[in-house]
């Protein structure tokens, strides 16, 4: 026994549904909502990231060329004895970001930023 309700008998114009009062279809307008959206997100995502620059810029300092810093070593890679952090002097900056740096024993083989080593 099976009982049909008037909507399920009618059939339903799904253009006339789509429609919105200004002539334009459902999904035009909300893909341009969605393109909007995103756009003022990405907008915010960019002020953000330029409010993040300027903390980090004025809690670490721009250190110079032959200066000696301190990078400490992870728990990970030491044993008891081991000392925690090591001497290095700053040899090459790249890009105003990455510095290169060199201990008594040599160069280390990759570049670091401002925040992995104290000055």
């Amino acid at each position: 026994m099976e009982v049909e309700t008037e909507v399920q008998n009618k059939k339903i114009d799904q253009e006339a549904i789509s429609k919105t009062p200004d002539g334009t279809t459902a999904t035009s307008s909300r893909a341009q909502k969605v393109k909007v959206f995103r756009e003022a997100a990405r907008e915010g995502l960019e002020e953000q990231v330029k409010k993040m620059k300027a903390t980090s810029s004025k809690k670490f300092q721009k250190p110079t060329l032959g200066q000696n810093v301190r990078i400490k070593i992870p728990d990970i890679n030491g044993a008891k004895m081991d000392p925690i952090s090591i001497i290095a002097i700053i040899t090459d900056i790249e890009d105003e970001e990455f510095y290169e740096l060199a201990t008594k024993l040599g160069k280390l083989k990759a570049l670091h930023t401002r925040n992995q080593f104290t000055l």
